[in-house]
């Protein structure tokens, strides 16, 4: 079989089943650090130890997050539609305050001292910045996703910066129909990457969405293997900050952060437009899915206008190590074609 001339951009990542050493330990990975089946599990295990007063999430945020929380009290603090936070108002001691490093981004250092100054514990969303520098390292407790840079099948990291020390927790196996599931979307994805086919990976990866499972479970040894000896965490950033800069030169001028700093390992490249469906469906057409980060209005009361509206406008289009700078090119001449039929 011959590897596929055309591929399509975008989606979940296949099995990276090189298995090459890796030139460096991953640096999300701590001593103490707990290893989950997904992020949203960091959530509701943190909550559960902590038992907080209120947990105070942004009104611009991943429905995963909520789902985290369970039963917890979860109150929101207001995000602009240039993802600025206006004020922290109303954090008391006790509570957890949820900070998001946007799209690989860091959080301004600002609402992270404002919330430990009120008492208040800190759980640093880094979920989107897995390789970015420096994140994590002034707040209470960090979260990172690692399948939303690398090919593995399950995973979720937990760390403490605090005394609160989380290592010491017992995990238990995820249902064993979600784990296999898990790889099998993985497998799909790569075989499709390679040989073409269906698309049945994307079903599995929606079905494994809808079931993930909350709570006290374990990162998978193969997750586990990959994340500690296969990838070059350095190049995958370097790859994702060129990919950026590619696309910032053509499209800066609608991007929600025109240019990335050389700290910054960017998830992707999230713009705004009035015509977003319309951008969409013609990037659609040429084999390009980028994801929309995130539909709110189900979860996000009315009153936070500004999330609602950025939400509505939003698009992430992707920049990732899979992808070369023709690539970049190719989407923003679509993205600026679309745009020029619409004025």
């Amino acid at each position: 079989m011959t590897r596929l001339a055309s591929k399509i951009i975008g989606g979940m990542f296949g099995l990276d089943a090189r298995f090459q050493p890796a030139p460096a330990p991953p640096p999300f990975i701590e001593p103490g650090s707990l290893l989950l089946a997904n992020a949203r599990s960091g959530i509701r295990v943190l909550i559960e130890q902590l038992k907080p007063a209120r947990v105070w999430m942004p009104s611009y945020l991943c429905a995963a997050m909520l789902d985290g929380a369970g039963d917890a009290p979860v109150h929101f603090y207001a995000v602009g539609a240039d993802l600025s936070v206006p004020d922290l108002n109303g954090i008391a001691e006790r509570d957890l305050v949820i900070i998001v490093d946007y799209f690989g981004f860091p959080a301004p250092v600002s609402l992270i001292q404002h919330a430990k100054s009120r008492g208040a514990w800190v759980l640093e969303d880094a979920c989107q910045a897995l390789l970015t520098g420096g994140v994590g390292r002034l707040s209470d407790f960090v979260l990172f996703s690692p399948r939303k840079f690398v090919g593995t099948p399950d995973g979720g990291i937990l760390t403490s910066h605090s005394d609160f020390k989380l290592d010491q927790l017992r995990l238990e196996d995820p249902p064993a129909s979600w784990a296999l599931k898990a790889f099998e979307a993985v497998v799909l994805r790569r075989e499709f990457d390679l040989y073409g086919g269906d698309r049945r990976w994307f079903t599995v990866f929606q079905e494994l969405e809808r079931e993930c499972p909350v709570g006290r479970f374990r990162m998978s040894d193969v997750s586990q293997m990959l994340l500690l000896h296969t990838f070059d965490y350095a190049a995958i950033a370097q790859a994702r900050r060129e990919n950026y800069a590619r696309l910032a030169g053509r499209l800066g001028g609608i991007a929600l952060f025109p240019s990335v700093p050389p700290h910054v390992a960017p998830l992707g490249f999230p713009v705004r437009v009035e015509a977003r469906d319309r951008v969409r469906e013609a990037l659609f057409a040429a084999c390009i899915y980028p994801p929309v980060h995130w539909p709110i209005s189900d979860i996000v009361p009315d009153r936070f206008t500004d999330s609602r509206r950025l939400s509505r406008e939003i698009l992430t289009l992707p920049c990732d190590q899979r992808y070369t700078p023709e690539d970049m090119d190719r989407m923003a001449a679509i993205v600026l074609e679309t745009l020029a039929s619409e004025r």
